[in-house]
């Protein structure tokens, strides 16, 4: 059990405002929409004994529970709600193990690697669900053909992503232990920097999970609007901000891995 006797505020210099103290200070994004949140969450599982590892696991759940509801947003509001609900639960929580770990300094390359493969899993999945769900409501086949599309494509930037965390995860850690000389430790500073661009690049201003925000706005946008027929296209379809953000997703992923491509090939 800890005791977790400092306030909030003290919580806050501890728990936030170091994890991004050497990146100039935490977005506003993340200061006023979720760790103004998480913080009360953290001071409550400090109290009780929960761990980050825990912690992760109920953004797990939660996350879980929202890409459901993804499902049957043909239902209406209620549905949209519940499964808002939940995701948004999975956003603050995903910064809760991170709070957790760094008050009781019990930051360890398991956590990070279970953290990593908790949004590895849940991304892929939410994609799954709101496949099944703009389907529920055009009843069009043609939707499941960009949606698996898209959730094969996102599959192979997580296991981007996990490559670049164990093959340079590791080499920095390394390469801090084994020289502490001025030189040494530039060297660590540039490796840490470019071996986790991608992901900086994808959390920089929203943070960790930033496609869920993306999800959640097109549903909204389809309870706000009735799908459309696209017209002016050689192949008529009916179209809703679902199956528009599918085929966005997945030309814009297409089209990232050709350019990635051809600059390897350039290379070579």
């Amino acid at each position: 059990m800890s005791r977790s006797s400092e306030s909030i505020k003290e919580l806050r210099e501890i728990c936030q405002e170091s994890r991004y103290a050497a990146e100039g200070g935490m977005p506003w994004f993340e200061r006023y929409f979720y760790r103004s949140v998480s913080i009360h969450f953290t001071k409550i599982f400090l109290k009780i004994g929960i761990s980050a590892n825990q912690a992760t696991l109920l953004s797990l759940i939660f996350g879980l529970f929202g890409g459901f509801f993804l499902i049957f947003t043909n239902l209406g509001f209620w549905a949209l709600a519940i499964g808002a609900l939940f995701l948004v639960l999975c956003l603050i929580f995903d910064r809760v193990d991170g709070e957790i770990a760094r008050y009781k300094k019990s930051c360890s390359k398991v956590g990070a690697h279970f953290d990593l493969m908790v949004g590895s899993t849940l991304h892929p999945y939410l994609l799954f669900c709101m496949t099944f769900g703009a389907f529920n409501v055009l009843q069009d086949t043609t939707v499941f053909i960009f949606g698996f599309l898209a959730v094969i494509l996102n599959l192979l930037y997580e296991i981007h992503l996990i490559s670049y965390e164990e093959k340079w995860g590791g080499k920095f850690e390394n390469k801090r232990k084994a020289t502490k000389d001025k030189k040494g430790e530039r060297q660590g500073r540039i490796i840490e920097k470019y071996a986790y661009r991608p992901v900086r690049r994808v959390s920089s201003f929203l943070g960790p999970g930033a496609i869920i925000y993306a999800i959640l706005i097109v549903v909204a946008l389809d309870l706000c609007f009735a799908p459309f027929r696209l017209e002016n296209v050689p192949i008529f379809f009916v179209i809703n901000a679902r199956y528009a953000f599918l085929i966005i997703y997945s030309v814009g992923k297409i089209g990232s891995f050709v350019v990635k491509a051809e600059k390897l090939i350039q290379q070579t």
